[in-house]
């Protein structure tokens, strides 16, 4: 296909077996309501069922399916990041290969967009996800609200549509963190925010455990914020002037009361909040180092099997 392309819709896949033969037919029957020149890349995040067979089956029917295959599984946010690389739409789509975001929306996406407008988020009208992982994105919202205040509007959303422009602009951070809801948000380039429906996952099981919850959370503090290190200056601050008060706290009960406090109890206080704040301490500090380790082995994203354009 060397005609140009006006959309790109990005869908990263690892293990959707079964929600792929529903989601291509429904896809494409959206994308031929845009009276637009469109291709979908699925990227392949190193599945290990029958997803990649069943792609391939859809793209020898249809060439304006494109395959990216990486050699394992390197994340969802390396996949999108492959999927940017290789489209070649002036607008692009990421949506998720789960049917929870329904392909039906994709023209609403589009439509969205204007001169002034680089970015379209989406929100649920109502989210249809488990307790869990509602409760563990309004932490993250929490957490960015927190760390970057009131100006950071984070949207977490993995259903969105960008120009090319944003794509150049995500490029140019070369830092090794690259969740993308929360770059984008932090990139604050003109967006809207538009409504869209929310389905429950009727086939397979969800990627994002409450691990997956926790690392991105974790990602999201060290990555976008050096809160942990100021923390950890307030922590040492704090435990300095306690064991100053301290001091003067026994040395008053000494000469002024006469009373000797035993001071096993006391010392051996004093050494667990200080151990404590020590060993608090070194792990942040080795956050941060094996980050700067991680930056300077400059490894790829991610390693590419195959590419069937």
């Amino acid at each position: 296909m060397t005609s140009p392309v006006e959309i790109s819709i990005i869908i990263p896949v690892f293990n959707e077996e079964e929600t792929l033969r529903e989601l291509i037919p429904r896809l494409k029957k959206s994308c031929d309501q845009l009276d637009k020149t469109y291709e979908i890349l699925f990227v392949d995040d190193g599945s290990r069922d029958g997803s990649f067979e069943v792609l391939r089956e859809f793209k020898n029917a249809d060439d304006r399916i494109r395959l990216v295959k990486f050699t394992r599984n390197f994340g969802q946010q390396a996949a999108v990041l492959a999927g940017f690389r290789h489209c070649r739409g002036e607008i692009i789509i990421q949506l998720d290969s789960d049917l929870q975001h329904p392909p039906e929306e994709i023209p609403k996406v589009v439509a969205a967009f204007s001169d002034e407008i680089d970015l379209v988020s989406t929100r649920p009208k109502k989210r249809r996800d488990k307790s869990l992982r509602v409760l563990g994105s309004k932490y993250l919202h929490w957490i960015g609200h927190m760390l970057f205040g009131d100006e950071f509007v984070l949207n977490l959303s993995s259903f969105r549509g960008m120009r090319r422009s944003v794509i150049e602009k995500v490029e140019a951070c070369k830092d090794r963190s690259r969740y993308m809801a929360v770059l984008m948000s932090w990139m604050a380039v003109p967006s809207v925010e538009i409504e869209v429906e929310h389905h429950d996952r009727e086939k397979g099981t969800t990627k994002y455990s409450i691990w997956t919850l926790i690392n991105l959370s974790w990602d999201l503090i060290t990555g976008y914020s050096n809160a942990p290190l100021r923390m950890v200056t307030y922590l040492g601050l704090f435990s300095a002037f306690l064991g100053f008060i301290l001091m003067m706290f026994l040395l008053f009960q000494r000469m002024v009361n006469g009373i000797l406090i035993e001071g096993f109890i006391v010392l051996s206080a004093v050494f667990a909040f200080f151990a404590g704040v020590q060993l608090l301490s070194i792990g942040f500090l080795g956050e941060y180092l094996g980050r700067v380790h991680i930056q300077t082995q400059d490894r790829p994203d991610y390693i590419i099997e195959r590419v069937i354009d």
